[in-house]
């Protein structure tokens, strides 16, 4: 059987992270979607609109299906640092997402009463859901990958009767010899 190389929480929020990405490119594809319906110079405008939003999103895609790839290799060891740096970045990138998609989702009242664009409020809502609950899932990734919170190497060395190794003896008394003697030098410039 592959060993795991991430605590089995992190698996945990690796999986989660892709239920919040699904959740993440409904509220998008519906926000699109809502775009271009309401959109004088549709193409144009709507690929400027979502631009960072697509990247984003499939990027946090790609890097969660390299994880877990990952996760039962060696791999992953060799790639903790790369990973880190990855959700970093997708985690920026997503808080933006969710505050752009938070900002834009408030719902507007006529002076009738009647609600505008409730389809639109709506989409704006699930994508920024799936957005704040990929960012809380990265947070957690970031923790118990950055942190070293994968199994041992060798699960078992505690149980094992070898000694721990020698530590260092700090605080000696002994003297110390100086090797180099101070400078006398003194710059004639000044």
């Amino acid at each position: 059987m592959a060993r795991l190389h991430i605590h089995p929480v992190g698996l945990f929020l690796l999986f989660f992270g892709l239920l919040s990405w699904v959740v993440a490119l409904g509220g998008l594809g519906a926000s699109t979607k809502d775009c271009t319906q309401r959109a004088e110079n549709k193409a144009a405008s709507c690929a400027n609109t979502y631009q960072l939003e697509w990247w984003s999103i499939w990027f946090e895609f790609i890097l969660l299906v390299i994880m877990i790839l990952t996760c039962f290799t060696v791999a992953f060891d060799r790639a903790r640092h790369i990973f880190l740096t990855y959700l970093g970045m997708v985690t920026v990138l997503l808080t933006i997402m969710a505050r752009n998609f938070i900002t834009n989702s408030f719902t507007l009242i006529n002076q009738d009463g009647k609600l505008f664009g409730t389809y639109r409020t709506d989409a704006y809502s699930a994508a920024a859901a799936g957005a704040v609950l990929l960012c809380i899932t990265n947070f957690a990734l970031i923790i118990f990958v950055g942190l070293g919170a994968a199994v041992p190497a060798n699960p078992y060395a505690s149980l094992s009767n070898t000694p721990a190794a020698a530590s260092l003896q700090t605080g000696s008394t002994a003297p110390v010899e100086q090797k180099y003697q101070p400078s006398t030098y003194q710059p004639s410039n000044f």
